[in-house]
C-alpha cells in the first residue's frame, strides 16, 4: 500500500473485528498486530486471566497489568474508522448543527481541531480567519469525502497532535523515548520527564519509518517460504497417504505370498502322504502275493504261520499308515497355525500403520493450522505496516512502529525456523514380521567389503562418528587438524559437500544422528547438545545445565540417537542418566538406565527400544525398554562366536527392515559386524572386518543400489561399504 493509496482501497476485513464480525469499535491491538473491539476481548477473556489467545493466529500473549484496557489502542486504524464513520453519518443525515452559528443546516466541513461540523458560511470564515490559523490544516471539506483520490496520508494530515497524558489541556510537542515514545508537552520536560531522552517527533518518526521499511523488506524475503509451507504440508499429507497404501499393499502381498507358499506346502505334504500310502499298499500286496505263492506248497503245514505273518504285516502296515497320517496332520496343523499367526501379526501391523497415519494426520493438521496462522500474521503485519507508512502521521508512527517492528522480528524468526519432522510425517514405520513368522524373508550382508573409497577431507582431520538417512545423505563429525570440532556432509564416493565448525575445541566426544530429512542432532563435548541444519548450515546449541534442573555440573554427554517418529533426541551421559529432548531442544524427561548397564558407549533407537553398547569393562550390550521415567532390560545381545569371548560392543545401528547391526571389537584391532534378528533373540550373520582397517562406527544408509552399511576408518580416511541383500 503506497503513500498515495486511496482510502477506498482499504480491505473491509482490515477494519473488521473477527469476533463480532462488525466494524471495529475501540480497536485494541495484540503483539501479533491483530486487532479486536475492546468489548469483544473483554467477553472472551475471563476475569483475572493472565494470558490471551489471538482468535486469528492462535498466538498466546501475556496481558499487561491493566488487562484488556492495558492493551494498546490501534490509533492508526481508529483514525481511519472515525473518518469512515464521519462519511457514513453525513450520507445518512447531511443536516448538522454548526459549532459556530449553532444552526442546523447542511454541513460543509468538519474541523478535527474543534471535533465538530461547520456550515458553509462558517466553513469559509473558519478557513480564512487568522483567529483559527492553527485550525486551517485540520479542516476537511465534506465535498472531498467521496473523492476517489482521497488518500490515507491526506486523512492523516488532518489529525491533530495527541494531548499530553499528564497535562490534558496541552497538546504534545515532544516524544520521550525513555518512556516508550510517550507524547509529552513542554512542561513535562522539566517535570517527571526531566533527564529523559527526548526527541522531536518529526525526526524520530522519519527514523522509525526507515527502520520499518528495512524490516519489512527483510521479512518479504521469506514470503515465498511462508506461503509455500501450506503446499509442502499438502504434499506431505499426499505422500503419507501414498506411503500408507504402499506399506499396506506390501504387507498384503507378503501375506498372500506366504499364504500361497504354506498352502502349497500343505498340498505337497498331503500329496506326498497319499503317494507313500499308495506305495505302501502296493508293496504290501506284492509282498503278500509273493509270500502266498511260496507258502501254498506248505499250506497245510504252515497255515498258522501264514495267518500270523499276514496279521503282523497288516498290523505293521496299519501302524505305518497311522504314523504317516499323524505326521501329515501335525505338519498341516503347524503350517495352518503359522498362517494364522502371520495373518494376526499382519493385521496388527496394518492397525499400527493406521494408528501412525492418524497421529501423523493430526500432527499435519496442527502444522497446517500453525502455518495458516503464520500466513495470516504475515498478511496482517505487512498490511499494518503499509497502512502506517501510507498515513505518514508522525505521532501515530512513533507510537505504533516499535510494536510493528517487534512483531516483524518475531514473525521473521518464526518463518526462518524450520519445522522439524515434516519429512517424517509423510512416512510410517513398518517394523516387518517377527523373525519367527517371517523367517523366509531375511536380509543378508555381503560376504566381503563391496567398496573402499578415500574420504577427501583435510589432512589431519579425524572422524568420530557417522550417520545416514533414508535419502542417502551421509554426515560425519570429528576434529580438524587444529582440534576444532566439525560436522560435514559427504557423498558415497567420499567427496566433501559441506563442512562447518562446531562450538568448542579439544579432544572430546562428538556424535551425531539424523532427526529428520535435514536436521541432525549433535553432541559436542562437555555437556553441549545441538541441532544442525544441512540446508542453510545453521546450528543451535544448548548446555544441559541451562535447561535441566539439578543437572550435575560435571555431567558429560557421551552418545546421542534420535526417535524421528516422536521428534525426540535421546542423549546418554557418562552416568546412567538418559535425557530426552524435543526438536526445539526443550527438555522432555530424564530416565535412568538399568543398574546392569554402567556407561553407554553408543546407543540406537528403534520401535520403542533403546539398544545400548556398554563401554565399561562389562563388555555387554542390551536392549532396553524405555518407560516414562525408568527403563528395564528386555534382553542381552549375544556376543560374537568368532575367536573367543573377549569382544566389546563398539557401535550399533538398525536398517529399514528392523534388523540390528552391532560392531564388536577385541584386542589386536579385530572388528566383527554382527547382524541380529529383529527381536534381538539370536545372531543371524557375522562378518569379520579386514584387520588392516581400524573402524570408528557403523550406520545404515539408503542408496540407489539399495541399503548399505557404512564404516569409516581411523587415521586412513577410508569409507568401507557392505551391501545388505
Amino acid at each position: 500500500m503506497a503513500s498515495a493509496s486511496p482510502l477506498k482501497d482499504i480491505d473491509e476485513q482490515y477494519l473488521q473485528c473477527c469476533i463480532c464480525m462488525e466494524q471495529l469499535k475501540e480497536p485494541k491491538i495484540l503483539p501479533c498486530l491483530h486487532r479486536y473491539c475492546r468489548e469483544c476481548l473483554e467477553r472472551i477473556v475471563k476475569k483475572g486471566a493472565k494470558k490471551i489467545e489471538c482468535v486469528t493466529c492462535r498466538e498466546v500473549h501475556t496481558l499487561p497489568k491493566g488487562g484488556i484496557n492495558g492493551l494498546k489502542t490501534d490509533f492508526n486504524t481508529k483514525n481511519i474508522i472515525e473518518f469512515i464513520q464521519l462519511q457514513d453519518s453525513v450520507k445518512v443525515d447531511p443536516l448538522r448543527t454548526c459549532i459556530h452559528c449553532e444552526k442546523k443546516q447542511e454541513a460543509s466541513a468538519f474541523c478535527f481541531r474543534c471535533k465538530d461540523f461547520l456550515c458553509k458560511t462558517c466553513h469559509e470564515f473558519h478557513a480564512s480567519s487568522p483567529m483559527f490559523e492553527d485550525h486551517h490544516p485540520h479542516i476537511f471539506s465534506l465535498s472531498e469525502a467521496e473523492a476517489a483520490n482521497l488518500t490515507i496520508q491526506k486523512l492523516s494530515s488532518l489529525k491533530v497532535a495527541p494531548r499530553c497524558q499528564t497535562h490534558p489541556e496541552k497538546l504534545s510537542e515532544l516524544c520521550c523515548t525513555t518512556c516508550g515514545n510517550l507524547p509529552i508537552c513542554i512542561p513535562c520536560t522539566y517535570g517527571e520527564h526531566q533527564g529523559h531522552i527526548l526527541k522531536e517527533v518529526k525526526s524520530l518518526a522519519k527514523i522509525q519509518r526507515e527502520m520499518l521499511k528495512g524490516k519489512i523488506a527483510d521479512l518479504l524475503q521469506y514470503k515465498e517460504k511462508a506461503y509455500n509451507m501450506q503446499v509442502e504440508i499438502k504434499e506431505t499429507k499426499d505422500k503419507l497417504e501414498l506411503n500408507v497404501d504402499q506399506e499396506s499393499q506390501k504387507l498384503q502381498e507378503q501375506l498372500d505370498r506366504e499364504g500361497e507358499q504354506i498352502k502349497k506346502e500343505i498340498h505337497d505334504a498331503e500329496k506326498e502322504s497319499n503317494t507313500k500310502q499308495a506305495d505302501l499298499e502296493e508293496r504290501m500286496k506284492e509282498e503278500t502275493s509273493g509270500r502266498k505263492k511260496e507258502l501254498e506248497k506248505e499250506m497245510r503245514e504252515l497255515r498258522e504261520r501264514y495267518e500270523q505273518a499276514c496279521r503282523e504285516e497288516q498290523q505293521e502296515a496299519y501302524l505305518n499308515f497311522r504314523k504317516i497320517k499323524e505326521k501329515n496332520n501335525e505338519e498341516k496343523k503347524q503350517l495352518e497355525e503359522g498362517l494364522r499367526v502371520m495373518n494376526n501379526e499382519i493385521q496388527e501391523l496394518l492397525a499400527s500403520i493406521r494408528t501412525q497415519k492418524d497421529e501423523n494426520v493430526k500432527k499435519i493438521k496442527e502444522l497446517s493450522d500453525h502455518f495458516e496462522g503464520i500466513v495470516k500474521r504475515f498478511e496482517n503485519v505487512t498490511a499494518t505496516a503499509d497502512c502506517i507508512l501510507a498515513a505518514q502521521n508522525d505521532w501515530t508512527d512513533v507510537q505504533c512502529i516499535p510494536d510493528v517492528c517487534r512483531a516483524v522480528d518475531l514473525l521473521r524468526e518464526e518463518v526462518k525456523r524450520d519445522s522439524p519432522g515434516m519429512g517424517n510425517l509423510s512416512g510410517v514405520k513398518n517394523r516387518g514380521l517377527s523373525a519367527g513368522v517371517a523367517g523366509r524373508e531375511k536380509v543378508g550382508i555381503s560376504e566381503g567389503v563391496e567398496s573402499i573409497v578415500d574420504l577427501h577431507i583435510e589432512e589431519g582431520m579425524s572422524i568420530r562418528d557417522i550417520t545416514g538417512n533414508e535419502d542417502g545423505t551421509i554426515v560425519i563429525t570429528g576434529l580438524t587438524s587444529a582440534s576444532q570440532r566439525y560436522i560435514a556432509v559427504i557423498t558415497m564416493g567420499g567427496s566433501l559437500q559441506q563442512r562447518n565448525i562446531l562450538p568448542g575445541t579439544g579432544l572430546i566426544i562428538i556424535r551425531c544422528s539424523f532427526l529428520s530429512q535435514y536436521l541432525i542432532a549433535v553432541i559436542c563435548g562437555g555437556n553441549q547438545i545441538g541441532i544442525y541444519d544441512i540446508r542453510d548450515q545453521s546450528q543451535r546449541f544448548i548446555r544441559l545445565s541451562d535447561v535441566i534442573m539439578n543437572c550435575p555440573t560435571n555431567q558429560q554427554v557421551r552418545c546421542v540417537t534420535t526417535d524421528p517418529v516422536n521428534g525426540h533426541i535421546i542423549v546418554s551421559c557418562d552416568s546412567r542418566d538418559v535425557y530426552v529432548f524435543n526438536s526445539k531442544l526443550e527438555h522432555v524427561k530424564t530416565m535412568k538406565l538399568p543398574h546392569v548397564i554402567k556407561r553407554a558407549g553408543d546407543i540406537a533407537m528403534h520401535d520403542g527400544n533403546l539398544f545400548v553398547c556398554d563401554s565399561s569393562r562389562t563388555s555387554r550390550a542390551f536392549a532396553v525398554a524405555l518407560k516414562q521415567t525408568a527403563s528395564e532390560v528386555k534382553y542381552e545381545f549375544t556376543k560374537p562366536t568368532l575367536g573367543g569371548a573377549d569382544w566389546y560392543p563398539h557401535s550399533v545401528c538398525t536398517d529399514q527392515n528392523g534388523y540390528i547391526y552391532m560392531l564388536w571389537w577385541r584386542g589386536g584391532g579385530r572388528y566383527v559386524i554382527v547382524q541380529y534378528t529383529k527381536d534381538g533373540g539370536q545372531i543371524e550373520l557375522e562378518r569379520e572386518v579386514d584387520r588392516t582397517h581400524y573402524v570408528i562406527a557403523i550406520t545404515a544408509v539408503q542408496t540407489k543400489q539399495g541399503e548399505k552399511l557404512l564404516l569409516p576408518t581411523w587415521g586412513t580416511y577410508k569409507l568401507l561399504t557392505y551391501g545388505l541383500t
